[in-house]
């Protein structure tokens, strides 16, 4: 192929070089550059790549992995699924000749775990790396696994047009930097001066205003504007039609859901100006020609994990300093440009610099679920490019257990391995493979798809409407199955926009269902299974739904209350509108918290309400009947139930006798090391005792003497309560016989003799107690100044002579008036200011 004029050349010769001699390569370059679709070109034609194999070229977006193959295999005079190919999800163009592949980030993954060695691949090129996508994240770690345990002859290029090339390069070393500049006009920004305002109205009412006005304002070029998704795009387009300045313009909308031909419409050029509306898809991964105008709304829909539903979502959110610039800068490509963003300027200097990587904000359980899979042992342990937070791991390794992917060895399953060929949620992959068994992969696909919308069941300020439509309704032992029967109802008639007014249907949610579902569907049969659309089982949508939400099944406490206890110890409340209000035991398919007056409620919604017999059947192991010890608030005593558990929520409980001694002991001791309950002869004495142990666990550890540490305080507490069944129990309880069995005869004996509970200054008649302070590594002696008088310093120690004591002398009064470890220094250098000044307060004592 022929050379460019494109920034990207400068560095062609460095790239291949690097490329063949050290597999490793990071690339910075700015966007409009042309890496993406002359790097993968340079590989191939500048002999790196061998006969036969392959250059993987890893793209962010579906949208723009096929554009950039498209425009790649249009440079080099061919096809797509020719010598350059594009695989996306629900689409694929491959041949057997091709050599550039351009995928998204879950193709590559999937690709890793089929061939985990990728014997027909010789270079991966991960694009727009600064992203910080989770897969490719995940990707280049494998990758360099790969390379270092299996392919050395792989090349790994990462490139990026706001690259951290000091932390990736240190994570590839050894590895060659490489950076192309690129060619800018000068940009003007700008900021709206109804920030305020524009905050208020419709974000594409506020497009359409200043659309008009730049129109104007600037006679040539195109314009792109900047939405967070679909919707708000189709909104925009339509809000841009309606001007008048409109008229001479081509108004396209590009997201990545658009059918092909419309996405290759918003990147064609035209004899007319066009104003293309987009999301941030345009950001970075591909360069649309002729751009001299932007109009940023400042939002994008970013990956997040949502605890409301237990899954990753697109949540709307205001974009980073770093990509408001990188939006800017596609005006200034080809001629100067201006930007105008919708926000203050003040606002943009509190916004984040730069977005957090996916690896910190979304649920990793799918990721771990494929790392198992890849046969990774620990995920802790993976070589992540960033360490997700521990919390994060296990909250992904507890749901995965929880749907039984992963053993209690944290081992791959056999379910958990079928589960793992999903590109889904693993609930949704637990529930679809349920579904599978029990005939409803159908209704299945559409609750998977009705939770990733907004809820489609609107609340009716019309009584009567609202009574109507609950009779339409029916009784039902899921909300889900009310919502499925507006969606049915809205879809037989078209989603008509009236009707679903005046039903309280969310006409747009209910569109989205559709597709949504029939893309789980496509999911599912790409899995070989069968989704017929048919009459709904109920029962059978009940067990999918138990399977996929186990970990969020409730039970109320009682019919009279919708509070509820919930798998791993938590509590929440049953929305009142919920259509099984009267269950006794459901999963809740969402959870949320509302913090209300310095309180946090967890509400709990879309639920189903679930047989009790069903567990057994689902969950067998995790099923049991156990004796169970607790206390009785009324009666001050521990009392006995015997209790059917699933996983630690109690089912059911009934009186069994007296509890077992050991589960008592236990239940007082939390009790008195709460402080709700008190030993009584557990006094100074003991503490004192207990610091002494502690000083010579630490100053003599030739003893063995073992430290009485937050646990040992446990250990002893529950042997003084063993055998207590009741508060007045403790009262009188003795702790010094627990105390003694501490330590052996031996220790007890060395104890004593090296370090005394008390120590006999010469000349007085009483030994005086010692006060051991293990945390300041001191054992302090206390007594007036005048009893140390001719002591001398040798004798002021313990433990045979090895451990100086600390001083402590008193004044007449008894109060502290000087603290040393060096008894010498003090009568050489301190004494006669002390004496100075308390000999004048109390003269009738001795003053040397």
């Amino acid at each position: 192929m022929p050379k460019t004029n494109l920034p990207i050349e400068s560095i062609r010769d460095d790239l291949v070089r690097a490329a063949v001699e050290e597999r490793r390569v990071v690339l910075s370059a700015p966007t409009g550059s042309g890496k993406s679709t002359q790097v993968p070109q340079m590989l191939l034609d500048g002999d790196c790549i061998p006969s036969g194999k392959k250059i993987i070229v890893l793209q962010p977006r579906r949208l723009a992995a096929r554009l950039l193959a498209n425009r790649v295999a249009a440079e080099r005079s061919g096809r797509p699924g020719d010598e350059v190919g594009f695989h996306i999800r629900f689409e694929r163009k491959i041949g057997p000749d091709t050599r550039i592949l351009f995928v998204t980030e879950g193709i590559l993954l999937r690709m890793m775990l089929s061939d985990p060695e990728l014997q027909d691949v010789a270079a991966i090129v991960f694009d727009e790396f600064h992203e910080r996508h989770l897969y490719s994240d995940l990707g280049i770690a494998m990758a360099r696994q790969l390379q270092e345990e299996k392919r050395p002859d792989l090349a790994i290029i990462v490139m990026s047009a706001t690259l951290d090339v000091d932390a990736l390069a240190d994570y590839l070393q050894p590895c060659v930097a490489l950076k192309a500049e690129g060619r800018t006009y000068p940009i003007t920004i700008n900021y709206s001066a109804a920030a305020a305002k524009v905050a208020e109205a419709p974000v594409w009412d506020a497009v359409a205003h200043h659309f008009s006005k730049l129109a104007n304002e600037y006679p040539e070029g195109d314009m792109l504007v900047f939405m967070p998704g679909s919707y708000e795009i189709q909104r925009t387009v339509q809000a841009i039609q309606a001007e008048r300045a409109a008229r001479d313009w081509i108004v396209l909308p590009l997201y990545g859901e658009l059918p092909p031909r419309e996405q290759d419409a918003a990147v064609a050029q035209y004899d007319r100006r066009k104003v293309v509306v987009a999301t941030n898809v345009a950001e970075t991964s591909i360069t649309i020609d002729g751009i001299t105008l932007v109009i940023d709304a400042g939002l994008a829909r970013i990956a997040r994990f949502d605890p409301h539903r237990g899954i990753n979502t697109l949540l709307i959110e205001k974009i980073s300093q770093a990509s408001s610039e990188q939006r800017a800068g596609r005006c200034g490509r080809t001629a100067p440009g201006h930007c105008l963003r919708l926000w203050s300027e003040k606002e943009q200097a509190h916004r984040p610099v730069r977005e957090a990587p996916e690896v910190k904000r979304i649920d990793l359980s799918e990721t771990v679920l494929a790392l198992k899979l890849h046969g990774v042992e620990s995920v802790a342990d993976f070589p992540w490019f960033e360490k997700p937070e521990k919390k994060s791991l296990h909250r992904a390794v507890e749901l995965l257990q929880d749907l039984g992917a992963l053993d209690n060895g944290e081992r791959l399953t056999e379910i958990g391995r079928r589960m793992a060929q999903f590109p889904v949620n693993p609930r949704y992959a637990r529930m679809l493979l349920a579904a599978e068994e029990y005939g409803c992969v159908w209704h299945i696909c559409l609750i998977a798809a009705l939770t990733q919308v907004r809820r489609i069941v609107l609340p009716l300020r019309d009584r009567r409407r609202n009574e109507e439509r609950e009779e339409l309704f029916g009784e039902s032992k899921s909300d889900f199955f009310h919502a499925l029967r507006a969606w049915g109802m809205a879809r037989r008639q078209k989603y008509d926009n009236g009707f679903c007014r005046k039903w309280g249907v969310h006409g747009q949610s209910a569109r989205q269902v559709e597709k949504l579902a029939s893309q789980f569907v496509s999911i599912a049969e790409g899995q070989g299974l069968e989704a017929p659309e048919k009459r709904i089982n109920e029962d059978a949508v009940r067990r999918c739904l138990l399977l996929g939400f186990a970990d969020q099944l409730a039970k109320r406490d009682n019919r009279g209350t919708l509070n509820c206890s919930l798998v791993h110890g938590r509590r929440g409340e049953l929305r009142r509108d919920s259509a099984v209000r009267d269950a006794s035991l459901f999963v809740a398919a969402e959870i949320d918290e509302m913090e209300t007056r310095g309180s946090v409620t967890v509400l709990l919604s879309m639920a189903t309400e679930i047989e009790e017999d069903w567990l057994e059947e689902l969950f067998p192991n995790d099923v049991a009947e156990k004796s169970l010890a607790q206390w009785d608030h009324r009666e001050k005593r521990v009392t006995a139930k015997r209790a059917r558990f699933f996983r630690d929520l109690v089912l059911e409980e009934k009186e069994s006798g007296e509890p077992e001694p050991g589960d008592v002991a236990a239940i007082l001791t939390g009790l008195v090391l709460d402080g709700r309950a008190e030993l009584k002869k557990w006094d100074d004495r003991v503490e004192k005792w207990i610091a002494r142990v502690n000083f010579a666990s630490q100053r003599l550890p030739d003893l063995g003497i073992p430290e009485i540490d937050d646990e040992g305080r446990r250990i002893l507490t529950e042997q003084i309560c063993d055998g207590a069944m009741s508060l007045r129990d403790l009262r009188d309880a003795d702790p010094w016989p627990a105390l003694g069995s501490w330590l052996s005869d031996e220790q007890r004996m060395a104890m004593d003799s090296l370090c005394p509970q008390s120590f006999k200054l010469p000349g007085r008649s009483k030994p005086i107690d010692l006060r051991y302070e293990a945390e300041n590594d001191r054992v302090i002696l206390s007594s007036k100044l005048q009893d140390f008088y001719d002591v001398p310093a040798s004798v002021l120690t313990i433990g045979g002579g090895q451990i100086p004591l600390t001083i402590e002398m008193l004044a007449p009064n008894r109060r502290p008036c000087q603290l040393t470890n060096d008894i010498t220094a003090f009568w050489e250098n301190s004494y006669e200011g002390v004496k100075k000044e308390l000999k004048g307060r109390y003269p009738k004592h001795e003053w040397r």
